[in-house]
């Protein structure tokens, strides 16, 4: 009798072991469903509205096409595929968008090399763009004087419209991809250079005061305090910036005679009345965006660890 327990115990352990992990799993499914449900509702929502606002604008086209006899069978078949309709339907965009992703890379029908094109010029907008913001908040950090006489100057080179700028940096440039980088670039850098002034300014002043008592050179103090306290600021900006480059590079390739991008692909569509295409290209600058905010929010998560304690206000 005294051996009982002991001889259940290897049988009723990993029983036991295997019931914990099945509840682990479970409550990780749950909490992934829970987190992600809001996001599934809003998009359920947003498509449903969709199908409601492009159904109403081509069922009475699809009705005129038919005639007054047809019926309304036929009237909702003909506006679900209709080849041109004025509001295209998620169906239609979707099978253009991956239609289009299945061509070959080097194919002008297909999205890869315009996705490149408008990518690549997007990314040295942005890089050009915080390299010239973090430029600008260091040097207003430093200076006082130099912040009051031009911040005002910086702010006012954002209320200029994109669309009334594009045509002169590429007429004085030509249609090249330095023309569509200084675009993305003039979009991008003042999310990076507020963000990042605002991150410099953030840093403890009594942290400042005890690096000035040890003699700390300005380079000491920027690269150990200002620096590493700015740095969440500096991706906070960057997000937006992102996003604001890609549209920096959308806008700069299209009424130029660009022949690749997405600029360029949205002009052939609305040459050629191509609405899905349109569409669809759309579709896939919202998706580069998407993939540049979340590849910059990894890179917070590695670079941006924890911010030092201490060190912020």
């Amino acid at each position: 009798m005294s051996g009982s327990p002991a001889a259940l115990s290897p049988t009723t352990t990993p029983a036991r072991g295997t019931g914990a992990a099945k509840r682990a799993v479970r409550g990780a499914w749950l909490t992934a469903l829970r987190a992600h449900t809001p996001v599934a509702v809003i998009a359920v929502v947003l498509v449903a509205l969709w199908y409601g606002l492009g159904l109403y604008s081509d069922v009475p086209f699809a009705q005129e096409t038919l005639g007054k006899g047809a019926s309304f069978g036929q009237v909702l078949r003909t506006a679900l595929t209709l080849p041109s309709p004025f509001v295209p339907l998620p169906h239609q965009v979707l099978a253009d968008f991956f239609g289009a992703l299945a061509q070959p890379f080097d194919s002008p029908r297909g999205l890869w090399v315009h996705l490149e094109a408008t990518g690549s010029e997007a990314l040295l907008g942005l890089c050009c763009g915080t390299i010239l913001g973090v430029l600008i908040a260091t040097i207003f950090m430093h200076s006082r004087p130099l912040e009051s006489a031009f911040l005002p100057f910086v702010v006012a080179s954002q209320t200029v419209p994109v669309l009334a700028l594009a045509p002169i940096v590429v007429s004085t440039l030509g249609i090249t991809l330095t023309a569509k980088v200084v675009v993305a670039t003039y979009l991008a850098f003042f999310a990076v250079a507020v963000s990042t002034l605002k991150g410099f300014k953030s840093a403890d002043p009594l942290a400042h005061e005890l690096m000035r008592s040890y003699a700390a050179s300005r380079w000491q103090v920027y690269r150990t305090l200002l620096f590493p306290v700015a740095l969440p600021y500096l991706f906070a900006g960057l997000k937006v910036a992102a996003t604001a480059s890609l549209v920096g590079a959308i806008v700069a390739e299209l009424p130029f005679g660009s022949r690749t991008g997405l600029g360029a692909r949205l002009i052939e569509a609305t040459n050629y009345n191509e609405t899905i295409a349109w569409w669809s290209t759309m579709l896939a600058g919202a998706v580069l965006g998407i993939v540049a905010f979340a590849a910059i929010s990894l890179l917070e998560r590695l670079v941006v660890k924890r911010r030092p304690a201490g060190l912020g206000g």
